[in-house]
């Protein structure tokens, strides 16, 4: 391998949005900037970015778990004018006095001689925003967009020399099928209970070859980033998870690009708790506990997750599996647990 494979194709236009805040903040405006994205997106690239073009300028706080005291945010005495706080979706959590940590924040950025750049899970923005109306304070809003095949392409191979990867094609791939039958389940409230109804699925991946060959040729590691990009949605840590499933350094084939199958059954504590993980990015057993309000079921709630594929476990954390994310938004979406 070349290196260390770059984090930031796909996102310049962001940068530079953010330079051009940062700009008008240096000529008198007070702006504040809010980074918004999924999880596995890119938000503290972009925040390592902005604090690499701008060294001598930035203080920055980086989080990491949630914040239990105020001290955990308190600017030091020498702090500079422009202040990046990194994953402030830890600075509130979903139960009764949840919210004190993020209220000093607000209390914070109203001082017009800082400007604060801020990066957010956008699941717990959307929520915050919802029920304090948390986009009034930041007049600038990034959202990470999803990167196209070709910025996956980019980003990957950045990470190798070049004609070190070889792409070929596979017997297995020709013969998957272009429809199946799959399964996904609703969440019924009143009744504490999921079912399961059935749809016709498409290998959209796969008719698109059958139809291009009507048309042109489609290169074979064209075809590998559009199966990646068409299972990530997009999402560049996503992106690299699958690359990486898929790899038999040096070589890859579309067959060995597959989607995994996540067949979710949760009842409605589960969805909650799934959520909070979805929302957080990492959080430990204790905090779930602790917004759950029964510890003794959170073992046996993190164990069915596990089970499922949903979650991982790191550091005693709970986070979302990579290759589970989109299976879980659009279950949670359904339950209407995200938005």
């Amino acid at each position: 391998m070349s290196g260390e494979r770059t984090e930031l194709t796909g996102f310049h236009e962001e940068i530079a949005n953010v330079q051009a805040a940062i700009a008008d903040f240096e000529s008198g405006k007070k702006l504040n900037i809010a980074i918004i994205a999924e999880p596995f997106a890119g938000r503290t690239a972009i925040a390592n970015e902005i604090e690499k073009i701008n060294a001598q300028k930035v203080t920055r706080l980086n989080l990491s778990c949630p914040v239990k005291s105020r001290t955990e945010i308190a600017l030091p005495g020498q702090s500079k004018r422009i202040v990046i706080i990194d994953n402030c979706h830890f600075l509130y959590m979903r139960k009764i006095g949840g919210f004190e940590i993020i209220e000093e924040l607000l209390k914070l950025i109203e001082n017009p001689d800082i400007m604060f750049i801020t990066t957010w899970n956008l699941y717990s923005w959307k929520y915050l925003d919802e029920v304090i109306k948390i986009g009034k304070f930041f007049p600038v809003q990034i959202s990470l967009p999803k990167l196209t095949a070709d910025q996956i392409k980019e980003s990957i191979l950045s990470g190798y020399d070049k004609n070190e990867i070889k792409f070929l094609q596979d017997v297995g791939f020709e013969n998957e099928k272009i429809t199946d039958f799959a399964k996904y389940q609703v969440m019924i409230k009143p009744l504490n209970k999921a079912i399961s109804i059935p749809y016709l699925k498409i290998n959209y991946d796969r008719l698109k070859v059958r139809l291009s060959r009507k048309k042109k040729v489609v290169a074979i590691e064209d075809l590998i980033f559009e199966k990646i990009k068409h299972i990530s949605n997009g999402n560049p840590g996503v992106a690299g998870v699958i690359w990486q499933r898929s790899l038999e350094h040096p070589v890859i084939k579309p067959g060995n690009v597959k989607e995994l199958s996540f067949n979710i059954d949760l009842d409605y504590d589960e969805y909650f708790i799934l959520s909070i993980i979805l929302s957080m990015d990492s959080v430990g057993k204790r905090e779930l506990a602790e917004i759950e309000g029964f510890e003794y079921q959170i073992d046996e709630i993190i164990f069915r997750l596990l089970k499922q594929g949903l979650i991982v476990m790191e550091d005693n954390n709970c986070r979302i599996n990579p290759e589970a994310l989109g299976s879980i938004v659009e279950f949670l979406k359904r339950s209407r647990l995200v938005w």
